[in-house]
């Protein structure tokens, strides 16, 4: 009876870290991309001949974001089907639904969290953006192109996961 419950509570100990290290991975990834997204921020001001480095980082930040996913270490990924379906798609759903509720306009510290993502979608989904826009355009479209932004990003890291699956481990993974 003590070496099953001792069994459960290292097994339960083991999600707890896998879980924990998880969300310190993804948390630390979006940090890093707000850091990058508002130092571009910082040298665009209001010179606009340099527009294109918000664009580029738009652009390259699926990759980065892949690149993260890629490095991510095999021994805290999640085991199992449903454990890992369960972890991401909140991970898809929760920060889609905050990117949303800062493309209509949210709380300013939303705002700043979703830097990375509110960013992106002007290079991503830059015809949203020309030109006079509809109500709908403004109202639904631009927020929906955040939250499609984050599940863009997401797709970077997942595909990064899935190619470093077959990577060679080392000692430190």
């Amino acid at each position: 009876m003590r070496k099953e419950l001792d069994g459960r509570l290292d097994g339960a100990r083991d999600a707890g870290k896998r879980y924990g290290f998880c969300v310190l991975w993804m948390l630390a990834l979006q940090f890093a991309s707000c850091l990058a997204c508002w130092g571009v921020l910082l040298l665009f001001g209001r010179d606009f001949e340099l527009e294109w480095l918000v664009y580029t980082l738009g652009l390259l930040l699926p990759f980065l974001w892949g690149v993260a996913g890629y490095h991510f270490p095999r021994r805290f990924r999640i085991p199992g089907r449903w454990q890992s379906l369960i972890f991401w798609l909140l991970f898809l759903a929760l920060p889609a639904a905050l990117c949303w509720w800062a493309g209509q306009g949210g709380p300013d510290g939303l705002q700043l969290l979703c830097a990375p993502q509110l960013m992106a979608r002007l290079a991503w989904f830059s015809p949203l953006f020309d030109g006079p826009a509809s109500a709908l355009v403004l109202n639904t479209l631009q927020p929906l192109a955040a939250a499609g932004m984050h599940l863009l990003l997401m797709a970077g890291f997942l595909l990064g996961m899935w190619f470093g699956r077959k990577r060679k481990t080392t000692v430190y993974t």
